[in-house]
């Protein structure tokens, strides 16, 4: 059985969770196996490090820190918007994931952390910002990178 390089696609399943294990972010299974080409960085660069040598059925625990998963949570993505500028047929409450449409044409999520009278407080961060993410990967499949044909 070879082992995983940088090019290769592999088929993982995947836990995300809290770094005190309680609460489960992410998973998927067998069925649904995640597919990525390790190297391409569409996944977590220390995940696709950590996936090279593995072999299929091995299994890693890897931990993020903030930084190598959704960032650190930065205060300045905390905003206080008026409420008469958002949709009125939404109903609003704190925990609320809303989107909100820029005149520039970029779209934003956010997550209302309060609500007063004429105005809401949005937190743009990811809502996993700020936290470590606990992974247990499991290699499933790979799929070895084609020769490019040199002729």
């Amino acid at each position: 059985m070879k082992n995983v390089k940088e090019g290769d696609t592999v088929y993982i399943v995947y836990e995300a969770r809290s770094e005190d294990g309680e609460t489960v972010y992410y998973k998927n299974d067998e069925e649904n196996p995640l597919e990525l080409v390790v190297g391409e960085g569409r996944f977590f660069p220390v995940i696709e490090n950590e996936l090279k040598n593995m072999k299929i059925g091995d299994v890693k625990k890897i931990t993020l820190e903030p930084k190598d998963a959704f960032g650190p949570h930065m205060d300045d993505l905390v905003i206080d918007v008026p409420k008469n500028v958002l949709q009125s047929d939404v109903e609003l409450n704190v925990g609320s994931r809303i989107k909100i449409n820029t005149p520039s044409g970029k779209t934003f999520y956010g997550t209302v952390i309060e609500l007063k009278e004429e105005t809401l407080t949005i937190d743009l961060n990811h809502p996993l910002a700020g936290k470590k993410l606990v992974f247990t990967i499991t290699l499933v499949d790979v799929k070895e990178e084609e020769q490019k044909n040199t002729t």
